[in-house]
C-alpha cells in the first residue's frame, strides 16, 4: 500500500507540472555552489540555518575545512533533498516534462533529487529582499520563474523525509515575471493577478478570464512560456 500511495502521489504532483519543494536538504551527497564572483563551490552540507522558513546561513564541508556562506555572497546552487532516495526509481524528472528550455540548469543534475536555488529580488512584506528561492519550474521558466512557498499550505501534502509532496497543488507561491521582483501570488487572489502575470500574451489572459482554475496553475505558466 506505502508503494502505491508513493507512486500515486509522485505521479499527480509531476502531472501539475512543478517539482515539489524541498524543506532540509541531505550532507551525504556533495552540494554545488556558484558565488557571484563566480567562484564554484563544491562540498558537503555541514549546517544550513533557516529563520522562518528562509535560508540564513550555509556552512559548506570542503577538503574537511568548514566554510559558512551567506546568502547575499550567493548566485546559485544544487542542493540535495533529503530523503530523496526513499522514493526509489518512482520519479524522473526529465520525462514529466516537455521540454528544458532554461539551458543553463543542469536537468542531470536535478534528476538525481537536487533542487535548485537562485538568488532573487523578492517582495516579503512590502519590502524588497534578496532571498535564496527555489524554482518549481526550471523546465519552462524563460518569462515566469515560481519559486516555492515555505509556508505555502497543500490541499493534501504527504511528508517523506524533507520533500513536501502534494496530493494537490499547494496554495500560495512566489512568481517573478521577466527581471521584476518576485511576488506572492495566492489561490485566493490569482484572478486578480492574470493580467500582471500574463499580460504579454493577450490570448492567455481572455482564454483564463473566461475560465480558469488554480490547479492549473502550472499549466497556464507553461502556455504562457509559449506564447508567441
Amino acid at each position: 500500500m506505502k508503494t502505491i500511495l508513493l507512486l500515486f502521489v509522485s505521479t499527480f504532483t509531476f502531472a501539475q507540472g512543478f517539482m515539489p519543494g524541498f524543506d532540509t536538504f541531505s550532507g551525504k551527497k556533495p552540494s554545488y555552489i556558484t558565488l557571484k564572483d563566480g567562484t564554484q563551490l563544491e562540498g558537503s552540507i555541514d549546517d544550513l540555518d533557516r529563520k522562518k522558513g528562509l535560508i540564513e546561513e550555509i556552512t559548506l564541508k570542503i577538503d574537511k575545512k568548514s566554510r559558512k556562506i551567506e546568502p547575499s555572497e550567493i548566485k546559485e546552487m544544487y542542493l540535495p533533498a533529503s530523503g530523496w532516495s526513499k522514493l526509489g526509481n518512482t520519479i524522473d524528472v526529465t520525462t514529466k516534462v516537455d521540454k528544458w528550455e532554461n539551458s543553463k540548469i543542469n536537468t542531470e543534475t536535478i534528476n538525481k533529487g537536487y533542487g535548485f536555488l537562485e538568488n532573487s529580488i523578492v517582495i516579503l512584506k512590502g519590502k524588497e529582499q534578496e532571498l535564496l528561492m527555489q524554482i518549481v519550474n526550471p523546465a519552462f521558466a524563460n518569462r515566469i520563474r515560481v519559486y516555492f512557498d515555505p509556508w505555502a499550505r497543500e490541499t493534501m501534502s504527504v511528508g517523506i523525509g524533507g520533500l513536501t509532496l502534494a496530493g494537490g497543488i499547494d496554495k500560495s507561491y512566489y512568481v517573478k515575471v521577466g527581471n521584476k521582483p518576485a511576488f506572492k501570488i495566492e489561490k485566493k487572489n490569482y484572478k486578480e493577478s492574470i493580467d500582471l502575470m500574463y499580460g504579454t500574451c493577450p490570448s492567455l489572459v481572455k482564454k483564463l478570464k473566461e475560465d480558469y482554475k488554480w490547479e492549473d496553475f502550472a499549466k497556464h505558466v507553461y502556455e504562457h512560456s509559449n506564447c508567441k
